[in-house]
This record gives structure tokens, C-alpha cells and sequence, in this order.
């Protein structure tokens, strides 16, 4: 698995919570989010990870050519709080604004092939701080997590398995797990892609993004 991670310090005041409508074009364009979920956002106010963990449908088997977009995103997050749990470390909340800057971040890295927080092919995107804002967020503190990894599809695993294998390989980079388990870290939003095409062994690659926030207070 390929990972890289990035802090940022926001010393600006918070703006309006509104989601800008800056970010819509991008969101436009991608397919999967735009599809219809098992897993709506209000789902998330009203589960903790072990509930989430006991639902249905985040036991089935993940298929990568066709996933649900924003159940596999629910459950990577859910594999954070899990892994926070398990050092007593408050869960996140969930922050639509921060799932959608990942989102457009994963999808971008997907399209135009290139594996790093920054992103030299539009301005307007370029830097992890200009992402999350464009999306209508805006931190005292951010951070983001990337990943590529892989599922494979002679192997299959659940949605909560395959979420579990990612969050486990991010917490074995020690820059990855500072940001996992960062107390002062109070808000998450992952977005996961999955790449178009399959080696002839059957993997399908992905790539994560997790974008991290604190309020200002």
C-alpha cells in the first residue's frame, strides 16, 4: 500500500458553514457519489461504529466494479472510530463538507493517475487546505490521509473486512496514526475509489482519501 499524510494549520476565521456552491461541478462529475446508497448521511448521527458494524449491509461482500459509494466511505469512517476506541481516544463526527473534499481529491487522483496531496492540474484544487474550503469547510486544524491499496475480487471481503484492512495499514505509517489517533482531531470525511480496471489476477486498485477537522471554537 502506497500512503501519505499532510497537516494543516488554518489561521483564518470560520466563514459560513454553508457548503460552497464551488464544489458542485466537481462533485457533478462523479459518478459514484452521485449514485443512489443503502447508507444516507443521517444515517451517521444516529450509529456508533459497533452498531454500524452489526448492520446488513455493511457485512455483504464489497464488488469493486460495483460498490455502493457511500456505504464503503461509512465504513472506512467507522473503522477509524473503531481503531480510536481502541485507544480511548474520542470517536470522530462525521463532516459531509470533509467527505466531499476527499471525495473530489480521490476521484481526481483516480482520473488523472498521480498520488500526492497536491494537486498540480487545477488551481483551484490544489492543496488540501484549497479542497476543504472549496467544499465549504473551514478548520482551526486540518489533516488528511492518503492511500492506495487494493481489493481483491477472488477474495472478496465485506464492506466493514475491507474498510478494517485500510485503516490497519494507514495505522502502521507512524505520520498516518498520528493523524488516526489525534485527540485534538474532532471531524472526518473519507472518500474511496475504486480505479477502472482490473489486473488479469483479478485486483482492483483504489484510492482513499481521509480529510480530518477541528472546529474553530
Amino acid at each position: 500500500m502506497k500512503c501519505s499524510s499532510l497537516i494543516v494549520l488554518l489561521l483564518s476565521a470560520a466563514a459560513s458553514f454553508a457548503q460552497a456552491p464551488d464544489a458542485a461541478p466537481y462533485l457533478a462529475k462523479i459518478g459514484k457519489y452521485n449514485e443512489a446508497s443503502t447508507f444516507e448521511d443521517s444515517r451517521y448521527k444516529d450509529l456508533d461504529w459497533k452498531a454500524f458494524y452489526k448492520l446488513d449491509e455493511a457485512n455483504e461482500l464489497v464488488d469493486p466494479v460495483n460498490y455502493d459509494f457511500d456505504l464503503m466511505n461509512a465504513a472506512v469512517f467507522f473503522a477509524v472510530n473503531k481503531y480510536r476506541a481502541s485507544k480511548n481516544i474520542p470517536a470522530l463526527k462525521f463532516e459531509p463538507r470533509l467527505r466531499d473534499a476527499a471525495t473530489i481529491h480521490s476521484f481526481q487522483m483516480v482520473k488523472k493517475n498521480f498520488f500526492d496531496h497536491m494537486n498540480y492540474y487545477d488551481p483551484k484544487l490544489q492543496g488540501p487546505d484549497k479542497r476543504i474550503e472549496l467544499c465549504g469547510y473551514h478548520g482551526q486544524k486540518l489533516a488528511e490521509n492518503l492511500a492506495r491499496s487494493y481489493a481483491d475480487r477472488g477474495r472478496p471481503m465485506t464492506y466493514t473486512q475491507l474498510a478494517d484492512k485500510v485503516v490497519t495499514e494507514l495505522s502502521h505509517s507512524r505520520e498516518h496514526n498520528k493523524h488516526l489517533i489525534d485527540p485534538d482531531l474532532e471531524k472526518l470525511g473519507c472518500g474511496l475509489i475504486f480505479e477502472n480496471n482490473a489486473t488479469a489476477e483479478g485486483i482492483i486498485y483504489f484510492r482513499l482519501t481521509q480529510d480530518f477537522g477541528k472546529d474553530w471554537k
